[in-house]
C-alpha cells in the first residue's frame, strides 16, 4: 500500500472523469476528449510539492457492464463483510478475460486499496442505472467521496445529491473546469475527511500548498518585471539603415521595423511561457493581438489605447512622472491641475525627450530612435509602452491564472481585458510611469524593481 493517499476516480463514461484528474493534479497533459470511453486503460496522476507526491489519483474507464457485474457479484450469497472480498474475487477471476475489461481496470486499485470518488454529470437527470455502479462500489467497503460535475449546468445537481447521500458518506459540487484555487483546497480538505488515518497529513499538505502558490506568484511577478526590462531596453542591430544611401531607406525600414516587432512579440511569448511553465502548463495556447509597435497600429489612438493609456491619460501621466520629458510635477496634485500653468506650458517642449535626433530620424518612427554611431535601431522610447507590456503581461497572467488545467480551450485575451492600466488612479499611473523610467535606467536589481514585482505581487493576488 502506497504511504501517500491514492483514488480512484470512477463512474458512467463521459461524465468528467478525466478533466476531474487533470484539474486536481495541475496536469494539462491527461487525456481529455468528448468522445465516450477515451479512458480505457487506468492511468495514474500525481499532484506532487517539490519532490513530495501529496497524493495520487487513478484515472479509470468507465462502468460498462454494471448491471451484469453486479449479477456475478450476487450469484453467491455472502454477508456484509464478505462483499470486499467477494469483489476481489470477481477481478481475480475476470482479470485475464476480456468479458469485465473497464469493471476489472477501475476495480483493481480499490482493493488493492485507493479510496473512491465517484463521479457524475449534474447537468443530466439522476437515473437508477447508476444505482448499480453505485452499489457495486458499496460492495467495495472502500472509502467513497462523489462528485456532481456540472458539466452542461447544475439543472439536476439537487436531484443527484437526495439519491448519492444513501451511497456516499460525502456528497459535493466540483466543477473542474471553474474552480478557483480555494475551491481546490477546500476540496483537499473533504480528501482528508473520507481517510480519517490521514486528515492531519492532508491538513499539513493545504498549508504547503498555500505557501508554494504564494512562491510562484511572488515569482511570477519577478518574471514580469524582468521581461519589461528586456522590451524597454531592447536594442536591435541594424547596420543595413547605416550603409544604405538615402534613397533606399524608405525600401528598407520597413523590414527593419518588422524585425524589431518579430524580436518584441518572441520576447513577450518567451516571458509567458515562463509564467505557464511555472504554473504547470504545458501545453496552453494563447490568444492575444500582437504587439505591434509601428506608427499604424501600436502609435496610432484607435489600436494603441486599447493597450496603454488613452491620449489624454498620457499626457497627465507623462507631466506627473517629469523625469521621462523634463517636467516637475506633484504626485499628490490630482486630476487636470497636471495640465495647468507652467506644466501645460512647457509639454510640447518636453514632448521630444522621447523623439529620435539622428540623421534618419525623418524617415523612422518618432518614436523608434537609431544611433548612427552603433548602427543600433531602439529602444522604445515612447512612455506608452510601459504601460502596454504592463498591461498586456497582468491580462495574460490573471487569465492564465484562472484557466483550469483541464480547460483545453485557447487563452484568449480580449482587447477589454488589454484596457486595464487606464483604469488605475491617476497617482497609480504617475507612480507606475516613474518606476518604470528608473526600471530601464537601472535595471532588475534596482529599488523600482522590487516595487514593481510588490505592485504586480499585489495585483495578482487581489
Amino acid at each position: 500500500m502506497s504511504d501517500h493517499p491514492v483514488f480512484a476516480v470512477v463512474g458512467h463514461p463521459n461524465k468528467g472523469k478525466s478533466s476531474v484528474v487533470s484539474a486536481l493534479t495541475q496536469n494539462d497533459q491527461v487525456k481529455i476528449s468528448p468522445v465516450s470511453g477515451t479512458t480505457r486503460v487506468s492511468q495514474r496522476f500525481t499532484l506532487k510539492l517539490d519532490n513530495s507526491t501529496v497524493f495520487e489519483l487513478v484515472d479509470t474507464p468507465g462502468f460498462q457492464r454494471a448491471n451484469k457485474c453486479l449479477a456475478w457479484l450476487n450469484r453467491q450469497e455472502v454477508s456484509a463483510d464478505q462483499r470486499p472480498q467477494r469483489v476481489k474475487e470477481f477481478v481475480s477471476h475476470f482479470r485475464e478475460t476480456k468479458e469485465f475489461m473497464d469493471e476489472v481496470e477501475l476495480l483493481t486499485p480499490i482493493i488493492n486499496g485507493a479510496g473512491i470518488i465517484y463521479v457524475v454529470d449534474g447537468s443530466l437527470p439522476y437515473s437508477p442505472e447508476y444505482e448499480t455502479e453505485m452499489e457495486i462500489l458499496r460492495w467495495t467497503g472502500s472509502p467513497r467521496l462523489a462528485l456532481i460535475n456540472p458539466i452542461g449546468g447544475d439543472t439536476f445537481v439537487d436531484q443527484w445529491q437526495q439519491a448519492l447521500n444513501q451511497y456516499f458518506s460525502l456528497v459535493r459540487v466540483f466543477d473542474p473546469l471553474h474552480a478557483s484555487f480555494d475551491q481546490h483546497l477546500q476540496l483537499l480538505r473533504t480528501f482528508g475527511q473520507l481517510d480519517t488515518h490521514k486528515t492531519q497529513a492532508f491538513d499539513h499538505a493545504i498549508e504547503e500548498l498555500e505557501h508554494y502558490r504564494e512562491l510562484k506568484l511572488q515569482q511570477a511577478a519577478r518574471i514580469m518585471v524582468e521581461n519589461l526590462h528586456r522590451l524597454l531596453t531592447w536594442q536591435q542591430s541594424s547596420r543595413r539603415l547605416e550603409q544604405a544611401a538615402k534613397e533606399r531607406l524608405n525600401a528598407l525600414i520597413p523590414d527593419e521595423i518588422a524585425r524589431f516587432n518579430c524580436q518584441l512579440n518572441q520576447m513577450e511569448r518567451e516571458g509567458q511561457k515562463q509564467l505557464e511553465a511555472l504554473f504547470l502548463y504545458h501545453q496552453l495556447e494563447s490568444d492575444i493581438a500582437q504587439l505591434q509597435v509601428h506608427e499604424t497600429e501600436l502609435m496610432d489612438e484607435t489600436q494603441w489605447s486599447l493597450w496603454g493609456l488613452e491620449k489624454r491619460q498620457l499626457i497627465l501621466v507623462s507631466a506627473g512622472a517629469g523625469a521621462a520629458i523634463g517636467l516637475i510635477a506633484d504626485v499628490g496634485l490630482g486630476g487636470t491641475s497636471l495640465m495647468t500653468g507652467a506644466v501645460s506650458g512647457g509639454l510640447l517642449g518636453g514632448i521630444s525627450g522621447w523623439l529620435g535626433l539622428d540623421w534618419i530620424k525623418d524617415k523612422l518612427p518618432a518614436w523608434l530612435p537609431y544611433s548612427a554611431e552603433k548602427h543600433l535601431l531602439g529602444p522604445v522610447r515612447d512612455p506608452n509602452f510601459a504601460f502596454v507590456i504592463l498591461g498586456r503581461a497582468l491580462s495574460h497572467a490573471q487569465a492564465m491564472l484562472a484557466h483550469s488545467h483541464a480547460d483545453r480551450s485557447q487563452l484568449n485575451i480580449r482587447d477589454e481585458q488589454l484596457k486595464r492600466m487606464q483604469s488605475l488612479e491617476l497617482k497609480t499611473q504617475v507612480r507606475l510611469l516613474k518606476q518604470c523610467q528608473q526600471l530601464r535606467k537601472e535595471g532588475p536589481q534596482s529599488k523600482a524593481a522590487d516595487k514593481l514585482r510588490q505592485w504586480i505581487y499585489q495585483q495578482l493576488t487581489a
